[in-house]
């Protein structure tokens, strides 16, 4: 799980400097704020393949604890990351995370709530309920890319 836990120490760091650079100056800037989530959903990916991987070996769930609350923290901060103004090239998201604001935040409190569960699961040492939550957290990621995102193209 080494490589969930640098991704999401450096999805702190990188989200901890952008919030930085706008107490010092002015508000980051929208290009700041496309290339911090999208690090931070490229590290989110990592985190969870690695997750994958863990429960293809048959790890103790209790070791995925970290990487568990890592995905239920981004998943509850994500919403704050897609402020207005913030769309279009090079972002992937699609206007309705704007228009359809409402849906957007119910997809990520989805995700989040689902990524809650994985966490508790991992805590507890629960592998089918680590499995079942880790599923779920699957399904409302991409249920929310389904609505929110731009296909993927590659």
């Amino acid at each position: 799980m080494r490589i969930g836990t640098v991704a999401l120490g450096t999805a702190a760091a990188l989200l901890v400097t952008v919030a930085a650079h706008g107490a010092d100056d002015a508000a980051p800037t929208r290009d700041q704020v496309i290339a911090a989530r999208q690090a931070a959903f490229d590290m989110s990916a990592a985190t969870v393949g690695g997750i994958k991987a863990a429960l293809a070996r048959g790890d103790d769930v209790k070791t995925l604890g970290f990487a568990a609350r890592g995905v239920a923290k981004w998943a509850h901060a994500l919403p704050g990351l897609f402020p207005a103004g913030s769309g279009g090239a090079p972002s992937h998201a699609l206007p309705t995370v704007w228009s359809d604001r409402a849906g957007f935040e119910q997809a990520a409190a989805n995700y989040a709530s689902a990524a809650d569960a994985m966490a508790a699961a991992a805590k507890a040492g629960d592998k089918d309920a680590f499995a079942a939550a880790f599923a779920q957290t699957g399904q409302a990621c991409g249920a929310c890319h389904k609505a929110y995102r731009e296909p993927d193209t590659h």
